[in-house]
């Protein structure tokens, strides 16, 4: 039997000590895709915390559990909509996330696609951003590496993502130039450039947006999230150009039926 191992990571997504590597729970997901990622494993717990000590000069926090005790991803979902019932049906699932260090402030997204057998992992950033372009911007990115016509499922803790998508909020703004009601006024609508290029993909697509809980366990979601968190960490980000300089998309002529 091989030796128990603990991982001390002083720098990563979420620092601290380590009882395994891979899962939800483990050392794997706070250090890919983390540049400069510092981090150790040793055989006995109290090695690992010393190390820890050493480079930080504080007490690591522990997220060591056992795999038994990790939660069930369970979602009050319909069965259809359930990620496993769709990945059997043939569907592509995605799940999505943003971050922002500060709103506005670095920003990251996070992405994990499956198809049948095969994962992706998608994640990048920007240096100026909001915490909502981030969510956006991860659904959009997603869905612009689709090829031919798939069925699709994109599950998001975003409900302002869901929402515009599902109750046709977006298409209702495009319908009124990127303007929306505010009272008895209209005023433009924020991120109007990421709206009109996720309602473009949208459309593309059998797509449908599915808000589940974030931080609930969700094995995906999780993943999303350190991807996001990792790449907003990441020095030399690129400007958000969206945000910087909003431009507010042309709308679609729209065409009268008149009479002969």
């Amino acid at each position: 039997m091989s030796k128990r191992k603990f991982y001390a990571v002083v720098k990563g997504v979420q620092p601290g000590i380590y009882d395994k590597w891979f899962g939800p729970n483990g050392a794997e997901l706070n250090i890919k895709g983390f540049r400069g990622a510092v981090y150790k494993g040793f055989a006995v717990r109290a090695d690992a915390e010393r190390w820890y000590r050493e480079h930080t000069g504080e007490t690591p926090v522990s997220y060591a559990r056992a795999e038994s005790d990790a939660p069930a991803q369970t979602l009050d979902l319909p069965v259809e909509l359930q990620p496993e019932t769709a990945l059997q049906a043939g569907k592509v699932i995605i799940f999505t996330d943003g971050a922002c260090d500060g709103n506005p402030g670095s920003g990251g997204y996070g992405v994990v696609l499956r198809y049948q057998n095969s994962v992706k992992e998608l994640s990048g950033g920007f240096a100026r951003t909001t915490n909502n372009r981030m969510e956006l911007q991860a659904a959009i990115v997603a869905l612009q590496t689709l090829k031919g016509a798939p069925s699709v499922i994109v599950y998001s803790d975003s409900r302002y993502v869901v929402d515009g998508i599902q109750k046709g909020w977006a298409r209702a703004w495009q319908s009124q130039a990127w303007q929306r009601k505010a009272g008895a006024e209209l005023v433009p609508v924020k991120n109007a450039d990421l709206w009109d290029t996720l309602l473009t993909l949208y459309e593309r697509y059998d797509a449908t947006f599915v808000r589940i809980p974030g931080h609930a366990g969700i094995e995906d979601n999780e993943r999303c999230d350190q991807l996001a968190v990792a790449a907003a960490q990441q020095p030399d980000l690129p400007p958000d150009s969206g945000f910087e300089n909003p431009i507010r998309p042309a709308t679609p002529q729209q065409t009268l039926d008149m009479p002969q």
